[in-house]
């Protein structure tokens, strides 16, 4: 009566009830973070609705519920590819009515789960918090410098659509295509095109908007024997305009590159140099 019961269970999941998952994903795993799992709750509490569908019988359900209740941690919006295949997966495993095959189903979702939670993470960090959001924000700063309201929301509407739209077409892709979803986007090789398209647009949008912000100009004047005078500044710019802020960017750049991103250290080094040149008149 139970295998019944269980071989019942295939395809009541309906994408409402994967829309519906990914929602309750969004709302709490950056909500929901323990040092000991991190976000296994947000994830446990984003299938509860759906493995009860498929588990009536509780002691089925609580065995799902612990199984998601391990540690867990990717990045919120291309981790609802996950939530997806997890929600097929699921629903396999209470089709199945072999004890073995169940067994080593469930072995497969915990697995892959764990596997795929660090590459997900690496390629939503890599597009969404390295690249794209810093873009929109970049671009939106002049415009909210100038009081414009819409420019200073813009960041936050691009976040909710980007949220709603790429999460929920990674949600549904995800169930619809099982695990091989997302073997087939790693191992396509069209995901290491996307992330250095952006990343080559990322640095171009970099060098314009270090060249709108860093302004740095020395208002040294040389006065020659004959009475004429050489001013410095004119004199750069008329052989590569702007030098100055260009070779601080790359020094900066390079110290990053060679010591790591010690920001504060950084920091602190722009604003002594710039005490400092200020008041003996460079710069």
């Amino acid at each position: 009566m139970a295998e019944n019961k269980n071989a019942q269970q295939t395809g009541l999941i309906t994408k409402k009830d994967v829309r519906n998952s990914f929602i309750l994903w969004h709302a709490f795993a950056e909500t929901s973070l323990n040092f000991e799992r991190l976000q296994a709750l947000a994830f446990c509490n984003s299938l509860t609705g759906i493995l009860k569908k498929l588990y009536p019988d509780k002691k089925d359900l609580s065995a799902a519920l612990q199984r998601h209740l391990t540690m867990y941690n990717t990045e919120a919006n291309w981790g609802a590819v996950v939530n997806g295949i997890t929600i097929a997966l699921e629903e396999q495993v209470a089709a199945t009515t072999d004890e073995e095959t169940k067994k080593s189903s469930t072995e497969l979702i915990t697995g892959l789960k764990a596997g795929l939670m660090g590459p997900i993470a690496g390629i939503g960090d890599s597009l969404d918090f390295g690249t794209l959001r810093p873009i929109v924000i970049g671009i939106c700063v002049p415009f909210v410098m100038n009081g414009s309201v819409i420019a200073a929301l813009i960041p936050l509407i691009y976040q909710v659509l980007y949220m709603f739209i790429c999460s929920n077409i990674l949600s549904q892709a995800g169930y619809e295509k099982g695990k091989n979803s997302i073997m087939n986007i790693l191992q396509s090789g069209k995901i290491h095109k996307i992330i250095d398209g952006f990343g080559m647009f990322g640095l171009f949008m970099m060098g314009a908007l270090s060249a709108t912000y860093v302004k740095i100009t020395t208002p040294l004047v040389i006065t020659t024997g004959g009475g004429n005078s050489i001013n410095i500044q004119e004199t750069l710019d008329g052989i590569i305009p702007c030098i100055i802020p260009i070779l601080v960017v790359f020094a900066v750049y390079f110290y990053i590159k060679k010591f790591g991103p010690h920001y504060l250290r950084i920091l602190l080094a722009i604003v002594i140099a710039s005490l400092a040149l200020s008041f003996f008149g460079v710069l």
